[in-house]
């Protein structure tokens, strides 16, 4: 069975991250859980005049685009946060020692590789993201045991960029040496040229105009036509979506080279900037016509003052009113289903809203579906 562990920084709906899925499914995963970087999100320079609910409705729009569009493809996921599973991995004293010795066998020297890979701007990642890195990794080898209620056995692949070259050998030696786990097979995204604003360090994304996006290919070429390799690892990308583009009223196809290596800059920017911006259009109306798919939340004990206030207080007929509310069912409907009295489920249900288990609605609905006790970090 192929599990894949893959990760995803959803600052923007950039093409970039729109262009993981794709190289996503062309995997064929029986099994995807998509990491997303919420940390590495919330601290980005892009977002720093944005109030923290700013952030979090962002975060939430553009992960449920991706979410869309992985619906659309048929991709079986799950969807996981950075921020718990650090939490996760920290309380666990043995892989908090672990990335401690990876750490420190990583040394200046050997980042400097990361400048000689290929469309991978490196000299744009800082040293929090390095660290995000080494996390991401050890949380796909230990998720089977930091996340038991969602993965019962270790991921087989690990889905990622181009850069984490830069580590892999070195973090391997020491999971090798001090861990009872062997690494999943590295699957790399290649191929994807990074067009960057030089300044403004901003990425087409969707929701911007022609122009923006005309702007940050003219920074991020400068006046000069990249080479063959890139155009045709562009024309890839945008293919995914459409195999055609008009350029002065005229159609030209993605798998026309021919053409499109003759265009002359100005052209070609012009050519490129109105091929993202019908790429994300395509992807937009696509991603209307798609409903989520709902995924089961999970509440995670590992403090006795966590299992005082949300477990202790549950009896046999707490537990059975949070069975039936599944969203479907009024306190009439869960009184009638379940034999006890309207009052009883109606002071009971008030008791569950306040403990944080319940959504508020005229028909509730837990906000988690399954809760586990992890014994071993019980503190």
């Amino acid at each position: 069975m192929k599990i894949i562990y893959t990760n995803i920084s959803p600052i923007t709906n950039a093409y970039t991250n729109i262009n993981h899925i794709f190289y996503l499914k062309s995997q064929n995963p029986q099994k995807v859980y998509l990491c997303v970087w919420d940390n590495y999100m919330f601290e980005n320079t892009l977002l720093e005049h944005h109030d923290e609910h700013s952030k979090k409705e962002t975060l939430e729009n553009n992960v449920r685009l991706l979410q869309r569009l992985m619906d659309h493809l048929g991709i079986n996921y799950r969807i996981i946060y950075l921020s718990e599973m650090w939490h996760r991995l920290f309380k666990n004293p043995k892989t908090s020692r672990l990335y401690q010795q990876i750490l420190s066998s990583i040394n200046l020297g050997q980042i400097q590789k990361g400048f000689s890979i290929n469309y991978a701007p490196f000299a744009e990642i800082s040293l929090s993201r390095l660290n995000y890195i080494i996390i991401d990794y050890l949380i796909s080898i230990y998720l089977q045991e930091i996340a038991p209620e969602i993965c019962n056995s270790q991921p087989t692949h690990y889905l990622t960029s181009e850069r984490f070259k830069v580590f892999k050998r070195d973090i391997d030696h020491v999971l090798k040496l001090n861990s009872i786990y062997s690494p999943p097979t590295s699957i790399f995204v290649t191929n994807v040229p990074v067009i960057m604003h030089q300044k403004q360090k901003i990425i087409p994304s969707m929701g911007m105009s022609v122009e923006t996006i005309k702007q940050i290919i003219d920074s991020n070429y400068d006046g000069k036509l990249p080479d063959k390799k890139e155009i045709a690892d562009l024309l890839e990308v945008l293919s995914k979506v459409s195999s055609k583009i008009k350029l002065n009223e005229k159609e030209i196809n993605y798998d026309d080279l021919t053409i499109i290596e003759k265009l002359k800059y100005k052209q070609f920017t012009e050519f490129l900037a109105e091929g993202f911006y019908s790429y994300f259009e395509t992807i937009n109306d696509l991603a209307t016509k798609i409903e989520i798919k709902n995924q089961k939340k999970s509440l995670f004990i590992s403090k006795h003052d966590e299992f005082n206030k949300q477990i202790k207080p549950l009896n046999k007929i707490k537990l059975e009113i949070l069975k039936l509310c599944d969203g479907e069912n009024t306190s009439l409907d869960i009184a009638k289903k379940s034999g006890i009295k309207l009052s009883t489920v109606s002071t009971y249900l008030t008791h569950l809203k306040n403990k944080g288990l319940l959504a508020e609605g005229r028909k509730p609905k837990r906000s988690v579906d399954s809760i586990v006790i992890n014994l071993e970090l019980m503190d």
